[in-house]
């Protein structure tokens, strides 16, 4: 089933303009402040280093399934190294940057949401970078949302979370509220809210892990290394950190 059977009164609303875009969300990668559940496993400096690879990959990938790409920054004097990240990759051309505001994650991407809608995007993705989300995964998703096949894309991740909320139009009232952020029940609690609002679901992404622990970081470099290939597409950077790593003997 590709949708829940919940309806939406503006079911019959279809996007015949759209302009798809993907926000990614995103810390300025400082040794201390990211990825700190991968301490003392990895370094501080390590850690910060993998934050970088994976947020030079995740824009690519949101670039590769559309145009409009955003990045929406914290702490505010964090904009500048994120931009140097693109630039090293060739990949800041076009670039819109905006500061994420809000008290808790809910606030941020209802902010992040309103300003991607506030300047003519539709249908939004919103991303962080604790994921490898494949390119055609995010074009998927972003056209059955234009299509008017579904209002709202959650892609779960295999930690009760979600690695991506994707929307069609500017989001109802409530549908980040009440969520218990960094816990397994987010998706689930976030789902029954758009539920509550007669959201329709897009109900095909698939699970895919996050990397936040040590053990989610020894499957990664254990998947990456051993498919070349694959690690090359999906997240090139990353693979090449890791690479070195290797060659250093670490």
């Amino acid at each position: 089933m590709l949708v829940s059977s919940t309806r939406n009164p503006q079911s019959a609303f279809r996007i015949f303009m759209s302009r798809p875009a993907v926000v990614v969300m995103c810390k300025a990668p400082r040794a201390g402040e990211v990825k700190t559940r991968l301490t003392p496993f990895l370094s501080a400096a390590d850690a910060a280093a993998l934050a970088a690879c994976m947020f030079q990959d995740s824009f690519r990938n949101a670039a590769r399934a559309t145009r409009e790409v955003l990045v929406a920054y914290a702490p505010d004097d964090g904009r500048a190294a994120l931009e140097a990240l693109l630039r090293a990759e060739s990949l800041a051309i076009g670039v819109q940057f905006f500061e994420q505001r809000g008290a808790d994650l809910g606030e941020r991407l209802e902010a992040a949401a309103a300003h991607a809608f506030a300047r003519g995007f539709a249908p939004v993705l919103i991303k962080g970078t604790d994921t490898f989300i494949p390119a055609e995964l995010l074009a998927a998703a972003l056209r059955a949302l234009s299509a008017g096949d579904a209002d709202l894309a959650l892609g779960p991740a295999e930690d009760g979370g979600y690695y991506l909320v994707g929307l069609r139009s500017p989001a109802a009232p409530g549908l980040f509220r009440g969520v218990a952020w960094s816990t397994a029940l987010a998706y689930r609690q976030t789902a029954d809210n758009a539920s509550r609002l007669a959201l329709r679901l897009l109900e095909v992404l698939p699970r895919l892990p996050d990397v936040d622990t040590p053990a989610d970081f020894e499957r990664l470099r254990r998947e990456l290394l051993a498919d070349p290939e694959r690690a090359l597409l999906l997240a090139p950077s990353t693979y090449r950190w890791l690479e070195k790593r290797e060659d250093s003997g670490q």
